[in-house]
């Protein structure tokens, strides 16, 4: 069998991703230069795995059934948008995510060295809890961030009760995630 290639993310309700898909369609007419993420794929990404040998899916589904055991419900709130790099020429825009409890940050850290132990890569780069709107494919029309940044998200607060590894499957040019394992967390 091949190899899939996965993550382990954190899904969002309906109503944060018809916000979200909103902000799209606003921004739409002056996007050219963007590719948008699909609504129903938004997610916030704990640690991303990338190819994963067919021969490890049970050792990772139980490690990260282990690692994600015990870890209580929580809640977390979209607030503004933003850009990665923060300076220059942007490559992915995306929504940004505030009151976020320390122990997701202790998760992830948790994530990453389990993963790491099986000899996954670490990319190096620090948790930055964030939802992606789009990826920019080359230059945008000069008036786009002017009008990106004046758009205002509503501050909604979520509840975040599930984290799920996801194998992420390309299907002729049409992106799906398919879940290979999903925990639902400890309610407060």
């Amino acid at each position: 069998m091949a190899d899939k290639r996965t993550f382990i993310g954190i899904p969002l309700p309906g109503e944060i991703k018809e916000q979200l898909r909103v902000v799209q369609e606003v921004l739409g007419s002056v996007s050219d230069g963007v590719k948008w993420v699909d609504p129903d794929l938004m997610h916030i990404t704990l640690k991303f795995l990338g190819e994963t040998p067919e021969r490890m899916l049970e050792a990772m589904r139980e490690e990260f059934l282990r690692t994600v055991s015990g870890v209580e419900a929580f809640q977390l709130q979209i607030k503004q948008l933003g850009q990665f790099p923060k300076e220059g020429e942007p490559r992915v825009l995306w929504a940004g995510v505030q009151r976020i409890p320390g122990r997701l940050y202790k998760l992830s850290d948790e994530l990453n060295t389990a993963y790491i132990a099986m000899g996954f890569d670490d990319s190096g780069k620090r948790f930055s809890p964030h939802i992606t709107l789009a990826r920019i494919k080359h230059k945008l029309p000069e008036d786009f961030l002017r009008q990106y940044y004046e758009l205002v998200l509503k501050e909604s607060v979520f509840d975040v009760d599930r984290i799920i590894w996801y194998e992420s499957c390309n299907n002729h040019g049409t992106l799906s995630y398919v879940p290979l394992a999903e925990h639902s967390l400890n309610q407060i």
